[in-house]
Order: structure tokens, then C-alpha cells, then sequence
């Protein structure tokens, strides 16, 4: 393991920990959910508001299912302040964000990490053009389908619903949305509210993970 891990990755710093069982936990019951829902492979992590922990989460949850043994991509959608790139020491100045303008290939924006299994498409830099037009492009679909057949699993990391529609765009084009709740920041009426408008645009809401974090 690299002496530059970035902490926050408790599955890989510290997979005795209770926070890498509780990450387990989860995995587990995705799974579950899987099978039982009939569920594909592309699931978007998303949260309310900012620093509620979707990011940790997402970032976390990749590794322990890499460390299951499958193969999981990890994209970073969040356009506006990209954060993955950080966690795994990897560049940000290519990634998906060139990849939805023509300027990238899809084999070349993919980012393999340290951790084996694990791979990771960064947003890249967006330079002149509106997050929520290049999230809307017909080739994000498309890439994530092309995506869905060759990992075992992609998760995908949006920004915060609050701010923008960009993570209601990213849920209408995945399988299933995982929703990051920090204790006592956000209100029922406001987890009401995120409910009806994912489902206005048919998302599956696969559950809550309620998350200590602010990252």
C-alpha cells in the first residue's frame, strides 16, 4: 500500500476498523438489493446538501467492493468540485468531462488506481462550458451503458441536489441512487422533496446511508 493513502479510504487504512465492518454492511445489503430487485450495476451515490459524506461514501464503497473481488469503476460527476482524484493521488486535469466533450477516448480517461479491480474516471476540468449541458449530452448515456458491460460495478458521484438538477440528470441514467444523509443537517421534508423528484424521473431509489462525514 502506498505511505500516501489518503485517510479517508477507512477500507484501505484501516479494513479492522468499525467504520470498514460498516462499509462491509453496506456492501452486503447492496448486494442483497441486487438480486433481489433485479438492480444492474450502475448506481449513482447522491445527498441533499453539501458535506453530508456522499463523497467518503462512494469513495469507500468502491474499494470494498474491489476488494470483494469485483471490478468497479469509480466516476466522479461532480463537475463542479471534484474531490475523487484526491482520495486516490490521481491527476484531474483529464476526465470525464473531456471524455463528454469529444477531446478524450473513453479507454484513455480511465484511470486505473493502486488498489486492484479499482479504476477511476475523474471529472476532469471544465473549462468554459456548463456542467449541467455536458451531463445532458447524449454520450453520458451512452458511455455508461458501454460502462454497465464491461465492470461489475460503476458508482458514480454527483453533487449535491440542493445546488443543481446535474444529480437528478445523472439518477434518470442509472440503476439505482443511494442516498448520503448526515445526521441531523437535513430535515424529513427535504428527503420528501429529493424522493418526488427522483421518482419524477424514474429513479430507483435503492436506500439511506446515514453518514458521520462532512466530506
Amino acid at each position: 500500500m502506498p505511505s500516501s493513502v489518503n485517510t479517508a479510504l477507512i477500507t484501505l487504512t484501516n479494513p479492522k476498523a468499525q467504520a470498514s465492518e460498516d462499509y462491509k454492511s453496506i456492501r452486503t445489503k447492496l448486494e442483497y438489493s441486487f438480486r433481489t430487485n433485479e438492480a444492474k450495476n450502475i448506481i449513482l451515490i447522491s445527498s441533499i446538501k453539501p458535506r453530508e459524506g456522499k463523497s467518503q461514501l462512494t469513495a469507500n464503497l468502491a474499494v470494498s467492493f474491489a476488494q470483494a473481488g469485483k471490478q468497479v469503476l469509480l466516476i466522479d460527476a461532480n463537475l463542479r468540485e471534484p474531490v475523487q482524484h484526491h482520495y486516490f493521488h490521481i491527476s484531474n486535469e483529464e476526465g470525464l468531462s473531456n471524455l463528454l466533450t469529444g477531446q478524450l477516448p473513453l479507454k484513455n480517461a480511465v484511470v486505473r488506481t493502486h488498489i486492484e479491480g479499482l479504476s477511476v474516471l475523474p471529472a476532469g476540468e471544465v473549462m468554459g462550458l456548463h456542467p449541467t449541458e455536458l451531463l445532458a449530452s447524449e454520450t453520458l448515456g451512452l458511455t455508461l451503458r458501454q460502462l454497465a458491460g464491461e465492470y461489475d460495478l460503476v458508482f458514480i458521484d454527483s453533487p449535491a441536489a440542493e445546488w443543481t438538477t446535474d444529480s437528478l440528470m445523472l439518477a434518470a441514467q442509472c440503476d439505482g441512487v443511494v442516498l448520503a444523509v448526515r445526521h441531523k443537517t437535513v430535515k424529513l421534508d427535504e428527503v420528501r422533496k429529493w424522493k418526488k423528484n427522483h421518482e419524477q424521473v424514474n429513479a430507483r431509489l435503492i436506500g439511506f446511508v446515514f453518514m458521520e462525514s462532512e466530506t
